[in-house]
């Protein structure tokens, strides 16, 4: 989903589009070195300069809305930190924090698996209880990225 600051539509066929803080009018049209026959293939080009932006690596798109939506999702600047990443980063520094209570749930994960059944949330929930700890996350987001 694009908000109204990313793209603007300007009209029938043409879209403002910021990309990387430079302002650029699309406009999607189409190939005809890329068409075969009855086979249209669409191209979004820069409507100042007439310059190819996207072709869908050489194929051209099927349709004009395939076309806008590609160039939508390619002209987004990148989330800085992904969220999953930024979780992930804080359970292992949790885990490298605390490494007695991660050695007591590696044995508590290779019995239970040793023993035909999955490691639980309870059983960890437990096993900080045991230990005195108290997680900054869920049990469920320890167990998904240690």
């Amino acid at each position: 989903m694009q908000s109204a600051a990313l793209l603007q539509i300007r009209g029938p066929g043409v879209v403002s589009a910021v990309e990387n803080g430079v302002s650029r009018t699309v406009r999607v049209v189409i190939s005809t070195a890329l068409s075969r026959g009855r086979d249209l293939r669409y191209v979004v080009v820069d409507v100042a300069t007439g310059d190819v932006i996207d072709d869908a690596q050489g194929y051209g798109y099927k349709s004009v809305h395939d076309a806008y939506r590609a160039h939508g999702c390619k002209s987004v600047p990148p989330k800085r930190d992904n969220r999953r990443d930024v979780v992930k980063r804080v359970v292992k520094a949790w885990c490298a924090a605390h490494p007695e209570f991660m050695a007591d749930v590696e044995r508590m994960a290779s019995c239970t698996v040793k023993d035909g059944e999955p490691l639980t949330q309870v059983g960890v929930e437990r096993l900080l209880a045991e230990h005195g700890l108290e997680l900054p996350f869920s049990v469920g987001v320890l167990m998904r990225h240690w």
